[in-house]
């Protein structure tokens, strides 16, 4: 980003409200100094920033200054129209009814000889998001709770079976395609991560009880809990198609390593509670990857695949036979 393009960034950033030099320095990724020396052009350029110093301080424009709107370039205009496309690959999200219309908006304010140089760079851009089939009955219920850390009494549909559960949700995001909710889950005494299109109905709580809830939560939330099972080191070798599949996990993505042509290690710490999905992850990769550490998980594989060789080596008792 160019000095030009920067300091009306800085002001664009200050309109919403307090900022450090710090900030400034990592939001736009150059050195606190050159912010600094921004600000000082920017107020002899007559802008109206404000600093506040001591603990808490930072800069700010003065009340009732606004920047005016400002034309995007090609590049700003392709990044805001691939991040709208982004959300047109849920099947429903928060925005159901101004997600299709905010795109030609967008579209319609960008003059036609912009929107000729950024037409092909957005053809060879992709959302990989698998395609979902669900309808989110109630998500604007979960949003509406976290601004004021309010309750939900909710039937949600597992994997097992379904149940009424009392949540204090905290956050909303999407991940491979479908909106998760993570909240407090009073039935489980912990934090918990609900998918939204399996939450069937949701009903507020009265204001007298939650805030006895509120107060259950933080107890539990102090209280020390035992001690749990160390994490296990897990190390293994992976091919390319086994290392494009493993990179994809939120979790061990970031672990992996290249060794040699083709050759990837990937080493992290599994929680105990995670060791069954290690087992079934490494399995389903077959000879793809090899695990090389710990010994026990080499085993529980092993013993997997005993189990299924073992399922298909009898004859099929419904198959037909020729004489």
């Amino acid at each position: 980003m160019n000095k030009i393009n920067r300091l009306a960034a800085i002001v664009m950033a200050l309109q919403h409200g307090l900022e450090t030099a710090h900030s400034l320095a990592d939001k736009f990724e150059v050195s606190r100094r050159t912010i600094l020396r921004d600000i000082q052009s920017l107020s002899e350029m007559n802008v109206p920033i404000i600093a506040i110093s001591g603990p808490g301080g930072g800069f700010r424009l003065m009340e009732g200054y606004v920047l005016p709107p400002l034309q995007l370039d090609p590049v700003e205009a392709a990044t805001l129209i691939f991040a709208l496309e982004g959300i047109s690959h849920y099947a429903d999200t928060p925005f159901q009814e101004k997600r299709w219309t905010v795109m030609d908006k967008i579209k319609g304010i960008i003059p036609d000889d912009v929107m000729a140089r950024i037409d092909p760079m957005l053809k060879q851009l992709n959302h990989c998001i698998p395609e979902r089939n669900y309808t989110l009955h109630h998500l604007e219920p979960l949003l509406a709770c976290i601004p004021e850390h309010g309750w939900l009494r909710i039937l949600y549909r597992s994997a097992a079976r379904q149940r009424w559960i009392q949540i204090r949700p905290i956050r909303i995001y999407a991940s491979a395609g479908f909106w998760y909710c993570e909240a407090y889950s009073e039935e489980h005494g912990e934090q918990r991560v609900f998918r939204v299109d399996r939450i069937l109905e949701a009903e507020s709580i009265d204001s007298s009880k939650t805030e006895q809830l509120t107060i259950d939560a933080e107890r539990e939330l102090s209280q020390p809990h035992p001690l749990a099972k160390p994490a296990v080191r897990i190390r293994a070798r992976l091919s390319y198609s086994a290392m494009v599949e493993a990179e994809q996990d939120r979790h061990i993505g970031e672990k992996l390593t290249e060794i040699a042509q083709d050759l990837w290690e990937l080493s992290f710490l599994c929680p105990a509670d995670q060791w069954d999905w290690a087992v079934r992850f490494f399995y389903r990769l077959g000879r793809e990857a090899e695990v090389i550490e710990p010994e026990e998980l080499r085993s529980e594989i092993r013993q997997h695949a005993q189990d299924v060789y073992r399922l298909y080596v009898s004859a099929n008792p419904n198959s037909c036979t020729t004489t």
